[in-house]
């Protein structure tokens, strides 16, 4: 079967490198780590798993960014990956036992893993926190997409257990059913950080993370306006179809001065000239993370306001001064599990899959879809997300 196959080869990552700086197209030539690949049939790694037939899998920002080889080497979380393996863990498929449709829940937590008891986090139904994920049945991996002895969904067929599994109802469309994980990571970003009655909140960002925030808090929290740092062109439309109030610009001088206007505060301006805010939004999330993004919520932040970050770029210095004179609450957001909205206990799957049943529809979101075998024509359009006009990309076996 054809699989997307990351091997991790410093050669070969070297040469996309320097191939990739002259031509992005050189990420995904044939000299880079990642190809796509006839290999075996995959097997299940013990009880209680199944073999899925992939519908369609979601390119997430994390799959292009492992691709085009944008990361650091002292990241933490390589203790936690194993190579080679097959990318990919956002995916509607169909169960080959039982015909039903299914998205994959992608965390190899201590359940996939076979062990018991499950750690306290696992327990609970915070599975991103599990103390397992070197354990178990399996190679040390986070989730499907980045572990050796289970292949992720960028393939013909992947195997999962089947407590990753969630059935979709039948009034859900593959479209909608795909788009379970990036909801779900953007509910957990909110729910960790509730705006206050009334009270503004940013989002940061052009992606599926941050236009899925803007349509959670529109729905979860009505009355609180909601303003979206977004990228212009198509995105704006985008933004403000999925409930925001206003759509501001994102260079951050820009941007202060906006939310300093519509938050009717007057900027303080010091020797550098980047002006910052003692009022603005009660809450941003931010869903890029990088150093710039991360500095300019810092500045636009009302005091004592809370900064929920799920965007992950490489790190690097920033002006953090107003994390201490503003005793501003800086939160990590790191995907999903079982999660409480209005009282109601349970997986942010199936939150997500009612309201979709009932009517939520953030399909707009998919502005690309690809064959598995154009998938270098579709990390390029997501890469290259300005020019492309890129949200959310589907590859489809």
């Amino acid at each position: 079967m054809k699989a997307l196959v990351f091997r991790h080869d410093l050669r070969r990552e070297a040469a996309a490198k320097i191939a990739g700086s002259i031509n992005p197209r050189g990420f995904v030539s044939g000299v880079g780590p990642c190809q796509l690949e006839d290999v075996s049939e995959p097997t299940l790694p013990g009880p209680s798993w199944v073999t899925c037939q992939t519908i369609m899998s979601g390119l997430c920002g994390s799959d292009v960014k492992q691709i085009v080889l944008n990361g650091r080497r002292d990241n933490p979380l390589t203790a936690l990956v194993s190579f080679p393996h097959v990318l990919g863990h956002e995916a509607i498929a169909r169960r080959l036992d039982t015909g039903e449709r299914v998205v994959l829940n992608p965390w190899l937590s201590c359940v996939p893993r076979g062990v018991d008891p499950p750690c306290p986090a696992c327990a609970e139904g915070r599975y991103p926190w599990c103390r397992s994920f070197a354990r178990g049945a399996l190679p040390p991996s986070l989730h499907l997409g980045n572990c050796a002895g289970a292949g992720g969904a960028h393939a013909e067929r992947f195997v999962a257990h089947e407590s990753q599994l969630f059935t979709v109802p039948d009034g859900v469309s593959d479209d909608a059913a795909v788009l379970a994980d990036p909801v779900s990571v953007s509910l957990r970003t909110v729910l960790l950080a509730p705006p206050r009655a009334a009270a503004p909140v940013l989002v940061y960002g052009s992606g599926p993370l941050a236009l899925a925030a803007v349509a959670l808090v529109k729905k979860l929290y009505p009355s609180s306006p909601v303003w979206a740092a977004t990228r212009g062109g198509a995105r704006v439309r985008l933004a403000k179809l999925m409930g925001a109030d206003e759509v501001l610009p994102t260079a951050p001088d820009e941007l202060v001065a906006a939310v300093a206007s519509r938050a009717h505060t007057t900027p303080i301006v010091p020797w550098s000239g980047k002006a910052w805010l003692q009022d603005g939004p009660c809450v941003v999330y931010d869903t890029i993370g990088s150093t710039e993004t991360v500095e300019t919520s810092m500045r636009l932040l009302e005091t004592g306001g809370t900064l929920v970050i799920s965007g992950v770029e490489p790190s690097g210095r920033f002006e953090w001064t107003p994390l201490y004179f503003k005793e501003l609450r800086v939160i990590g957001s790191n995907a999903f599990g079982i999660e409480d909205v209005a009282g109601v206990r349970q997986h942010a799957f199936s939150h997500y899959l009612s309201w979709a049943a009932s009517g939520l529809d953030l399909t707009p979101l998919i502005t690309h879809r690809f064959p598995l075998d154009s998938w270098q024509d579709a990390v390029l359009a997501a890469k290259g997300g300005s020019r492309s006009g890129a949200v959310k990309i589907l590859l489809v076996p």
